[in-house]
């Protein structure tokens, strides 16, 4: 099984999305009910494009018409993946089909079967998701009826692509890709995100196999939601970013489709109005919604690396 290599973590944007790809190269409840109205002390919920404050019934009216929702996380937040959860057994998504990064593509999770089993076979690594941390999203998708697919590209996939630099691409994928090229100042951008998510460890050599590994995940994960429509995703939050990720590739290859990006991001109160409108700010053109929780301790997971 692959382990995850978790990146370094930033109270900026969204603290950056784990990056599982250094590791995995180098070691080769109920009925659907309506979610609560309001979110819960400590938490907000923003549109980006306006600033406006959201209560949980606007964020699902303001998605329900998205043919694709594309639902961010922080993996090691418990609290994301609740919060999703709640979202996945509303009414409102009754008809989505469910697509997941921590699944392999082109696998269904049997519902029949015990969460973990069905999990398994669909391609999930429990010790590198640390399971149970996605427990309360996949159950609350099963539990609400929604089939859950597979997103992701292989372990095989994902060493082929990186010690070929993207050369050596499946087929479908490779054309998903060619309609979404990024542009330079993008690539730039994108290869900066992939050398933070790292902790500035990466050596230059690596880059343009990890930046083909980024894009071939992603165009994977949009081939799948495409594959299910209507459709929401199950990812890290770099995935879900507009500019960047699943819905970039998306919007190159079917512009006709209406998609929806929320960031759960993590944060500590702000100081007043002007600083939380500034902050946000910084979302325009990376995500539609930000879902903000407080901001959580952890070890740094670079020290690891600076002291090699």
């Amino acid at each position: 099984m692959a382990f995850l290599f978790f990146s370094k973590l930033r109270q900026q944007r969204n603290l950056r999305l784990f990056f599982p790809l250094l590791v995995c190269i180098c070691l080769v409840v109920c009925h659907p009910a309506h979610a609560q109205e309001n979110t819960p002390s400590g938490e907000s919920l923003w549109a980006v494009q306006d600033g406006q404050s959201l209560t949980v019934a606007s964020l699902l009216k303001s998605i329900s018409q998205a043919d694709i929702v594309l639902l961010g996380e922080i993996h090691d937040n418990p609290r994301h993946h609740v919060l999703r959860g709640k979202l996945l057994i509303d009414t409102s998504m009754s008809k989505r089909h469910v697509v997941a990064e921590q699944l392999t593509a082109g696998q269904q999770v049997d519902s029949q079967l015990a969460l973990a089993t069905g999990l398994e076979q669909a391609g999930f690594d429990a010790n590198g998701w640390q399971w149970p941390l996605h427990e309360p999203v996949f159950s609350s998708a099963l539990q609400a009826g929604l089939a859950v697919y597979g997103g992701n590209i292989t372990a095989p996939q994902t060493r082929e692509i990186f010690s070929s630099k993207g050369s050596q691409l499946p087929l479908g994928l490779h054309g998903l890709l060619q309609k979404a090229v990024l542009g330079e100042d993008a690539l730039k951008q994108l290869r900066r995100e992939i050398d933070e998510g790292h902790c500035g460890a990466m050596p230059a050599s690596m880059f343009d196999g990890m930046l083909a590994v980024q894009r071939a995940r992603d165009a994977s994960m949009a081939a799948e939601l495409l594959k299910h429509l209507p459709a929401v995703l199950i990812a890290g939050n770099g995935h879900v970013w507009k500019h960047l990720g699943v819905p970039q590739i998306i919007r190159a290859n079917r512009p006709e489709l209406h998609t929806v990006s929320v960031l759960f991001v993590e944060h500590a109160a702000f100081a007043d109005d002007a600083e939380r409108f500034e902050w946000l700010q910084s979302f325009r053109g990376i995500a539609d919604f930000v879902w903000v929780t407080p901001a959580q301790q952890r070890p740094d997971p670079c020290l690891s690396l600076r002291k090699k």
